[in-house]
């Protein structure tokens, strides 16, 4: 599903990743390690073109998503959820809304709005506080609703960039066991992230990024 050869990304004198080669299948679940400036947030930013590399290909399905038209960038993202640390909810409204927001640009009934927002807010447990404002919900609540917002419109692949690491470790298990639950529905899960004991104890598959580059590759492993 998901294919880096040769990657590099370079920011002035500063090489961010250098020469990455990956494949990750679909319906897998990784985790995406490695000490600070690594190179782990920019790996997920070039998987949904935030940025481009400055060299290589990133094959996603049939595309090279290198080479995709800017206009065409907003397509690419409807096929894939992006959770992040800080949430980025519209805090003066309710759950319900900061879901449909994603999808209400799509053409669909109210009807069919209203479905898929139900959905996923029972996927992360939080249906009976739809109508909830964001800014009333506790850290792990706004996770939470953030990874339905991801999940609205069904992608098949699902990045989050340290999904947990504003969380105290109830909340963080919480959230994992959330995506690891949307991941044996057939979701590829990409998850970057520091929190050791989340690692360890899911014992997923583990890339270990060192000074932009794959240093390690371990099925079932854990932080180190």
């Amino acid at each position: 599903m998901i294919q880096l050869r040769g990657v590099t990304k370079k920011y002035k004198n500063n090489y961010a990743l250098r020469n990455v080669n990956l494949d990750i299948m679909s319906g897998e679940f990784v985790f995406i390690t490695g000490s600070s400036g690594a190179g782990k947030s920019t790996l997920l930013k070039l998987l949904y073109r935030e940025e481009i590399p400055t060299a290589g290909t990133i094959m996603i399905g049939n595309s090279n998503i290198v080479a995709l038209p800017a206009e065409r960038v907003p397509n690419l993202r409807r096929c894939m959820g992006i959770v992040f640390q800080d949430y980025k909810l519209l805090m003066n409204q309710s759950v319900f809304d900061n879901c449909a927001y994603v999808i209400r640009t799509l053409g669909m009934s109210s009807k069919e709005i209203a479905a898929r927002v139900m959905g996923a807010l029972k996927v992360v447990g939080l249906h009976e506080k739809m109508n909830a404002k964001a800014s009333e919900l506790s850290g792990g609540e706004q996770q939470r609703v953030s990874i339905a917002r991801a999940i609205v419109n069904g992608p098949p692949l699902l990045i989050a960039d340290e999904p947990t690491g504003n969380l105290d470790p109830k909340n963080s298990m919480e959230i994992m066991q959330i995506l690891e639950q949307i991941n044996l529905k057939g979701i590829t899960v990409i998850v970057s992230t520091h929190d050791h004991a989340m690692v360890d104890y899911f014992r997923k598959r583990v890339l270990t990024l060192e000074d932009g580059q794959i240093v390690r590759d371990v099925q079932a492993g854990t932080y180190e």
